[in-house]
């Protein structure tokens, strides 16, 4: 196992991202974190968890995030949109990719499956979001606009996921209190189409996974069962 940093240009700035490269790699996937704190730094168990199964990953730090910097206030769900796919250029991932996003980045992810081929999706403590909020700038009006009341319900995501052909895995969290219940039940729901889709349902957790695997680590190693499922 190696690991490689990279950067990406992405207009006037630099994303900052990291490859984990197994022996033997029989597939590639690519990572995305959330929004708030969250960055690609609380990928690593699950990125070497994958290089142990022979399984590269690609991570990296959104605008305003991580080691990537910069002011997330000029920053939107469309722009994070833009800068995902310049890692997939990058790693030329564009035919057939398997991306998994949590929370924001699940939206991200369903984006990116409108725009080129993606063979699995992944979609943990998944958010989606209006398309009135889409090219919004993340500050007080982005929060007023997804604030309110079922404001995701007309998101094109699942229109997205509607035509989606391929494997999809949500994961979601039962105790989560940002995440509406019903968003990962209907992005099942609407996978009529999906060669196969699982859900799976972290007990007891709350949005943060991370602190509920760090008080339960048989509950990640189940989650970790089922990513792996997805990608075989």
């Amino acid at each position: 196992m190696k690991i490689d940093n990279f950067e990406v240009s992405y207009q006037n700035e630099v994303l900052i991202g990291q490859h984990w490269v197994s022996e033997q790699a029989r597939k590639t996937v690519l990572i995305m974190h959330g929004a708030g704190n969250s960055s690609s730094r609380g990928f690593h168990s699950l990125q070497r968890h994958l290089c142990d199964h022979h399984i590269d990953s690609i991570s990296f730090d959104f605008l305003g995030h991580g080691r990537t910097g910069g002011c997330v206030q000029e920053s939107s769900l469309e722009r994070r949109t833009e800068q995902a796919l310049k890692v997939v250029q990058k790693f030329k991932l564009e035919r057939n990719l398997n991306v998994i996003g949590f929370s924001m980045g699940a939206h991200n992810a369903l984006k990116i499956a409108a725009q080129i081929s993606v063979a699995r999706i992944g979609l943990a403590i998944p958010a989606v979001y209006s398309e009135r909020a889409e090219g919004v700038a993340f500050g007080p009006f982005f929060s007023s606009c997804i604030r309110r009341y079922r404001s995701w319900e007309d998101s094109q995501c699942f229109s997205i996921i509607e035509k989606f052909k391929g494997k999809l895995l949500v994961i979601s969290a039962e105790a989560d209190l940002v995440i509406p219940a019903e968003i990962p039940c209907k992005l099942i729901e609407k996978a009529r189409s999906c060669i196969d889709a699982e859900h799976h349902c972290v007990r007891g957790s709350g949005h943060d996974l991370g602190a509920h695997f760090g008080e339960y680590p048989e509950s990640r190693k189940l989650v970790l069962k089922s990513i792996l499922r997805w990608l075989r």
